[in-house]
């Protein structure tokens, strides 16, 4: 919250309609995590927006870092359109199609430089699969990280990393996962590392996802005589709302409860 920005009152009515507008599904597991408090789950959920606003920043880095990795040094082998002499698996080449038709479609001019910014994160992280051991990561991709790092330790950070990615770009909630937003952040900071130093550096001094993680936490609020929490989690509850195990911690990596959940649906 900024300074002189006018401070959100959490009263049973507002709580029953971010309950509804919210969805049931999104917030079963912020319920669990906040003990079935109302308001105190309708906090977590702000602050998985707040976590997932600053981490952006961070895997953009990544991701831009990644791209032009892997331009700069297939574009010094086989020239700036490399994408059109190697040879790609079906996938990599609808995805190539399909970012020439979308530059087409902005009635622009077909550059390298608009190929690469176009083609998405699955693309770059694929090319590091098993599928390109021989043709991309020996000749090519090993040498674009100076450390002595498997082919394979890179492919799976890059697709834990595409996974965050793809849960903050939808919405979803990146607390209360398996690996806790701090562990997420040092990871991610480090596979830019193994790309360059000095695009770590940068992006490390430039975000704000530590100041976030040490926001002071608001402490549990007392019930709200006027309307008992049991009515606004009718609105969360139902015969199949939580189905599935799952340890859940805040974002700080916490532990905070251990119940049944189910996963979001709601996209």
């Amino acid at each position: 919250m900024t300074n002189g920005q006018p401070q959100f009152t959490y009263d049973s009515a507002c709580l029953e309609a971010l309950v509804k507008y919210l969805s049931r599904e999104r917030l079963a597991a912020y319920f669990v995590m906040a003990k079935k408090i109302p308001e105190r789950a309708i906090r977590l959920y702000e602050r998985n927006t707040e976590l997932s606003e600053a981490l952006y920043g961070v895997v953009q880095g990544l991701e831009i870092t990644l791209r032009n990795a892997v331009h700069n040094t297939l574009s010094a082998t086989h020239g700036e359109e490399w994408y059109e002499k190697i040879s790609l698996l079906e996938s990599e080449g609808v995805a190539l199609a399909e970012a020439k038709k979308n530059i087409e479609d902005r009635i622009e001019q077909v550059t390298p430089g608009r190929i690469v910014a176009e083609l998405n994160f699955g693309f770059w992280v694929r090319l590091f699969s098993g599928e390109y051991h021989r043709t991309l990561w020996g000749p090519s991709f090993s040498k674009i990280i100076p450390l002595k790092l498997d082919r394979r330790a890179v492919y799976d950070r890059l697709k834990d990393i595409k996974t965050l990615r793809n849960r903050i770009a939808h919405h979803n909630r990146i607390i209360g996962q398996s690996k806790t937003v701090a562990v997420l952040y040092k990871e991610t900071l480090e596979t830019i590392g193994w790309f360059s130093l000095s695009m770590r550096l940068w992006v490390e001094q430039t975000n704000c996802v530590e100041e976030r993680l040490s926001k002071k936490f608001p402490p549990a609020p007392r019930p709200a005589p006027a309307q008992p929490a049991a009515v606004i989690l009718s609105h969360v509850q139902g015969p199949s709302s939580f189905d599935a195990e799952a340890s859940v911690r805040a974002g700080d990596g916490t532990r905070l409860e251990t119940q049944p959940i189910e996963e979001d649906r709601s996209g």
